[in-house]
């Protein structure tokens, strides 16, 4: 890793943060797709991207494939879901909450416990969620509790896909994790008689956006810059992602966020970063694996 990354490195970090920025207002400009149609097209679109790097698994690894392709649909169709009855700024906010979620599950079920400043961080980040969530407006709790769950799945697909990107490139993991993904969401797209056609250009536009820029100019710029940075680093600067999720909305949709919903989840993701952050802190003990630091993966959001 070297120690003065090239200054075009700092270019594409910034063109990340703003692309996966995007993807809240990409599904409201989507006008008529329907969230578990833009799921599909989202995880087929990368599938397809990344086919020519497809290989053929171990049976082990296939299994965990399977469970967190699963988790990536649902991801998908909870969040998607979300923006249509709360804000993108809450949505946003609630659906970032996913590294806590990530250390939470580590914990239970893989032993692993996080450094101490882990659970101040969390209590932190869910006051201010409560003291946001307080404060309705055009929002619904409805909408928040599927952000919610959205982070939860979100954290599922990490926790399940973090052994298997040990053995597997990116490539070849996106590709099996988003062809999984496509075939739980088609039949489910099937039954609900979701539209798939017949779209406007703008919806057709934005389905296109939602996969060339959070994901081609997102998260593999990330993952490019990687190369320089620590993952811990990397994965905290996707904390940004509310921010500009946030002007965004106010440029493209007037969507203008409240004075007690913007401190809120200023809280939080101060909550938030210090559960995730790679500053050194006390381990619970000496042989305790590192503080959890979720990487970025490309098919996330």
């Amino acid at each position: 890793m070297n120690a003065s990354p090239p200054r075009h490195v700092y270019g594409v970090i910034a063109a990340a943060v703003l692309a996966i920025s995007a993807a809240g207002v990409l599904v409201r400009g989507a006008d008529g797709a329907a969230p578990v149609t833009l799921a599909l097209y989202r995880s087929l679109g990368v599938a397809i991207l990344f086919s020519p790097f497809l290989a053929r698994p171990s049976r082990s690894d296939m299994a965990r494939l399977l469970l967190a392709g699963a988790a990536l649909a649902l991801h998908f169709v909870v969040w998607f879901e979300s923006l249509n009855h709360t804000t993108i700024l809450r949505s946003t906010v609630l659906v970032t909450f996913t590294p806590a979620w990530v250390g939470v599950m580590e914990w239970l079920f893989l032993k692993r416990r996080p450094a101490l400043r882990f659970w101040p961080g969390v209590v932190i980040g869910a006051l201010g969620t409560a003291a946001m969530v307080s404060d309705t407006g055009d929002a619904t709790l409805y909408g928040d509790a599927l952000a919610v769950l959205g982070g939860i799945f979100a954290a599922v697909y990490m926790v399940v896909g973090r052994s298997v990107r040990a053995r597997l490139g990116i490539g070849p993991y996106g590709a099996a994790v988003c062809i999984v993904s496509a075939a739980c969401l088609l039949p489910v797209a099937a039954v609900t008689h979701a539209p798939m056609w017949g779209f406007s250009t703008t919806t057709w536009l934005c389905i296109a956006g939602l996969v060339l820029g959070p994901q081609l100019i997102g998260h593999n710029g990330l993952n490019y810059a990687l190369r320089w940075f620590p993952a811990a680093t990397i994965s905290a600067l996707t904390l940004l992602e509310p921010l500009g999720a946030t002007a965004l909305a106010m440029v493209v949709l007037g969507e203008h966020p409240t004075g007690w919903t913007l401190f809120g989840a200023a809280i939080s993701l101060v909550g938030v970063t210090l559960a995730v952050s790679p500053l050194p802190a006390f381990q619970w003990r000496k042989r305790s694996l590192p503080p959890v630091a979720v990487n970025v993966d490309e098919d996330s959001r």
